[in-house]
């Protein structure tokens, strides 16, 4: 591990609209990438392992992976990407990734010994492997903040795939080589993790964690608020299934997954998506802060109304291809993508919160309105009532958003774009109602994605033509003042 920055690191500056714009690309075709992994791979797994009890194992490994590399990573990467931009930014940021790097795959290992050890006969393999796999992508995590704080999107999504996509066809292909087991999956994935790993050390070399003094008490003190947090957004996103499993009659639960992905897509869309919005306002202070807010929030409100229009047009024909034809769940899919328009604010207020030191808020604002969530959920769930859920979810997430942008929006006062982002507010509750009026058979799902799509592509063409026409003005203008 280097000790000292190298002098090629130095705290960045603001990029170029140019740059953050191609990097939004990137992230966003990262996780799109990265998010069919599981869907391509999955068909495939339950017919190679032809048995429920082996998927429900190989499961439960993946969501463990899933579910505890969230939780052990915490706030650590935004601690990171933060870091870069202080005074002794690269420096401390590499120490304070040096901690997330040894501790985590420190933890894994240990998880691991300590469950062997525990289960004894009866322990998975697969369980073994996925708790040392979270630990290595503690690694990949960490490399990852120091990229998107350098704006090297390129080798940020080349890692996210290799440690996603990549895994989970190296551990298909293992069993279709050596048997239809869990355990040979979880191995082939876990090999690609460790390769992901080392390339991620060798990408993005991190220091040991004491090499800058004060980078782990800071660390800590910015990360381990988040755990609540973090545990309350999960519950957030994926809690509705596990309400409507106690409350609801049998089945319900399993109808709602079945188009949860409306949601889940959505969040991870917005997330990539923020890989270019986090060092973009991190990077500033002060007034530029507020003008950098107002760039982002508008870009934010107009990347959030297109999800939601593609997603929710998308709705009819997918819930037909993944619900078995199900036309009472296409509504409830139709109007889960609504909750970007509060996570966009929340992801947006929070960062600034990481900004200035003042995690804390996360531990008590998400919980509070996970809180608050569950009551409005809970009738619904007593009745079935899946619509109400998804309205419910949409709801809790705009109240997300407001209770952020109340503890934030003094950090940027005057930067929120709030004219923009109200109107992107209405139009898209505004067209996921015209949706909810049209018919719910399979053609008209059809025609929405095609006559949707076709607009999108030439919204797409006429800014980027715009933006060309625009960039070559200010070219002219710039050779007539040299002339």
């Amino acid at each position: 591990m280097n000790s000292v920055a190298s002098g090629a690191d130095r705290p960045g500056t603001a990029e170029p609209a140019s740059r953050s714009g191609r990097n939004s690309v990137l992230y966003l075709a990262g996780a799109l990438m990265q998010g069919l992994g599981v869907f391509l791979v999955q068909p495939f797994a339950l017919h190679v392992l032809n048995s429920d009890a082996k998927w429900q194992e190989l499961f439960l490994s993946v969501s463990l992976i899933q579910v505890g590399v969230v939780l052990a990573a915490a706030g650590l990467p935004l601690a990171i990407t933060k870091a870069w931009f202080d005074p002794d930014g690269p420096s401390k940021a590499r120490a304070t990734s040096g901690l997330l790097t040894v501790g985590g795959i420190l933890v894994g290992c240990l998880a691991a010994a300590i469950y062997w050890v525990a289960a004894g006969a009866g322990h998975s393999t697969s369980f073994v492997v996925a708790l040392v796999a979270m630990g290595l992508l503690s690694a990949v995590l960490a490399a990852q903040a120091i990229l998107r704080a350098q704006g090297r999107a390129i080798m940020f999504v080349v890692l996210s795939l290799c440690s996603s996509m990549a895994a989970y066809v190296c551990g298909l292909v293992a069993m279709l080589v050596f048997g239809a087991e869990p355990e040979i999956f979880m191995a082939g994935y876990g090999l690609l993790v460790l390769l992901s790993a080392v390339l991620s050390v060798a990408v993005a070399r991190p220091a040991w964690p004491l090499a800058h003094r004060g980078a782990v008490k800071e660390a800590l003190a910015i990360g381990l608020p988040v755990l609540p947090h973090t545990g309350a957004l999960m519950l957030l996103t994926q809690g509705a299934a596990f309400l409507l499993a106690v409350t609801a009659a049998n089945g319900v639960s399993g109808d709602y997954g079945k188009v949860q992905i409306f949601i889940l897509g959505t969040v991870t869309l917005l997330g990539a998506l923020n890989n270019a919005w986090v060092p973009a306002l991190m990077s500033v202070r002060g007034e530029a802060r507020i003008a950098r807010m107002r760039a982002t929030m508008t870009t934010a409100s107009l990347a959030g109304l297109a999800i939601i229009v593609v997603a929710a047009a998308g709705a009819n024909l997918v819930t037909h291809v993944m619900a078995g034809g199900k036309e009472s769940l296409i509504p409830v899919a139709q109007i889960m993508p609504l909750i970007g328009l509060g996570y966009l604010l929340y992801l947006n207020a929070s960062t600034l919160l990481f900004a200035d030191n003042v995690t804390w808020w996360l531990s008590v604002v998400t919980p509070t309105v996970l809180g608050v969530g569950v009551l409005l959920a809970l009738w619904p769930a007593t009745h079935g009532d899946l619509i109400g859920m998804a309205v419910a979810s949409v709801a809790t997430f705009f109240l997300l958003g407001c209770a952020y942008y109340l503890v934030a929006r003094r950090r940027a006062a005057g930067g929120w774009a709030p004219k923009v982002y109200g109107a992107c507010c209405l139009a898209a509750v505004a067209y996921v109602a015209v949706l909810l009026l049209l018919p719910r058979d399979i053609l008209t799902g059809v025609v929405t994605v095609a006559v949707v799509g076709a607009l999108m592509a030439a919204v797409a063409v006429t800014w980027r033509v715009r933006a060309r026409s625009v960039a070559a003005a200010s070219q002219n203008g710039r050779e007539q003042i040299l002339d």
